[in-house]
């Protein structure tokens, strides 16, 4: 009985099973358009659509269209939304714009555009192509002119209005240009004016669309400012644009007119304020001036510090010189003549009996360690002077004070005497030459 249950079981759960069905593949399909023949200089679309059976998980990822002699625009990254139904299959996308300008007249290939997506909801990455196609571009290329539908407008600012000596006239120039790209419009002809100074100013390009990715046309302003160099009556010239046809070619122009401007004088007025005044009461308190030589002053100054920092190795070398030799000369002097004899005239002008320094200058001029070995070689009269002298200073009765000044008087003659036959110097020091330590023992007992 159990066996036979689970058999109907089994049959009847077969019976009622559905077969699983394979989910079919995502379906990627890429489609290129354009028109079959352009006008050379025209703007011509080729609409690239990418459709798919289901979503895109991010955006398609679009080839990149190099044409030579083709002026090619890529899509902005707008795009238009499409749907379709093919072979019984609904399919939804993007359509995206490129805008080509053939820049001679031929046939142009374009190839096949390899389109990669990446499609839900795996979100596996599909690669497929568009059909290529090509298109035929006829007629004469004209350099600097447009071929589609032109708009021309102008407009004029003056500031201030009506028109002064030094005011600004502003000339705008629209073009607007339908089924052609923003950057094959020409500049307009804003020109200088006599009596006004010109001040161009950066033009404004840009593409237009429908604001759903398709594209409209382009638009180009150009403006210039014209400012008033003298007062009188002057007119801003007329402006002529020149484009051909989209359908036959055949040329088309419009003249912008002109404008008469009237310039005033500017008005003479009176500042509001005193500037003087103004800066003279923000320099109250601090009203000083530099002299015409300070400046030179502090640039010798900063010049001079700076070769001092540069040269600070040399400058120390030679401060170092500089001061062994004053110390060196400083040393000759006072073991000079000269020096003693100096001292020995002060001390013949003083009021003491003393001979010290008419001692010390004989030992350097003459060698001698006493007076009398010093005048011994002179005549009678100079040995008598030398002895009164003597009695004058160390005697116990004293005597009179002008002994001093023949002596000084005296002693030139015998400065000159000495000099004539100054005995040669010792080979050793002064402090290593027995001659000298005899002599100065007995200037000790003189």
């Amino acid at each position: 009985m159990m066996r036979l249950v689970r058999r109907w079981s089994l049959l009847l759960a077969m019976a009622l099973a559905v077969p699983l069905q394979a989910q079919e593949a995502p379906v990627l399909r890429v489609t290129a358009k354009a028109a079959a023949q352009g006008r050379t200089g025209a703007t011509v679309q080729l609409q690239l659509e990418v459709m798919t059976s289901t979503w895109f998980t991010q955006p398609p990822r679009l080839p990149k269209l190099d044409l030579p002699g083709v002026l090619v625009t890529p899509p902005s990254g707008e795009a238009e939304l499409v749907r379709a139904n093919q072979d019984g299959q609904a399919l939804s996308g993007l359509r995206y714009t490129y805008l080509l300008s053939a820049q001679s007249a031929g046939t142009i290939q374009i190839p096949a555009l390899s389109v990669t997506a990446q499609l839900g909801p795996g979100g596996a990455p599909v690669t497929a192509e568009s059909a290529p196609l090509s298109i035929v571009f006829g007629g004469d290329a004209q350099p600097g002119k447009v071929v589609g539908a032109l708009t021309v407008t102008q407009a004029f600012a003056l500031a201030p209005d009506p028109m002064v000596q030094g005011g600004r006239v502003t000339r705008s120039v629209t073009q607007r240009a339908d089924g052609v790209q923003a950057m094959l419009l020409p500049p307009a002809p804003l020109a200088d004016v006599p009596h006004f100074k010109r001040y161009p100013r950066e033009p404004e390009v840009v593409t237009l669309t429908d604001g759903r990715g398709g594209f409209v046309g382009g638009q180009r302003i150009d403006r210039a400012d014209y400012v008033a160099q003298e007062a009188g009556s002057f007119a801003l010239p007329p402006l002529t644009l020149n484009w051909a046809d989209e359908h036959s070619g055949a040329p088309q122009s419009k003249t912008l007119p002109g404008r008469q401007i009237e310039v005033a004088a500017a008005p003479q007025t009176a500042p509001p304020f005193s500037l003087a005044d103004d800066l003279a009461r923000l320099r109250h308190g601090l009203r000083w001036a530099l002299p015409a030589w300070a400046m030179p002053a502090l640039i010798g100054l900063a010049a001079a510090g700076l070769a001092l920092w540069l040269g600070w190795t040399w400058w120390r070398r030679l401060a170092r010189a500089l001061i062994a030799a004053a110390g060196a000369g400083r040393t000759r002097w006072r073991a000079s003549e000269t020096r003693y004899w100096l001292a020995w005239r002060r001390e013949a002008r003083g009021t003491q009996p003393v001979l010290s320094d008419c001692y010390r200058w004989i030992r350097r001029s003459s060698g001698a360690v006493a007076l009398r070995a010093a005048l011994a070689p002179m005549a009678e009269g100079d040995r008598q002077l030398a002895e009164n002298a003597l009695r004058q200073v160390y005697g116990a009765s004293g005597g009179h004070a002008d002994w001093r000044a023949r002596l000084a008087a005296r002693s030139r003659a015998w400065r000159k005497a000495w000099r004539r036959r100054r005995p040669p110097r010792a080979a050793l020091p002064a402090g290593l030459n027995p001659v000298d330590q005899g002599r100065n023992a007995r200037m000790g007992r003189s």
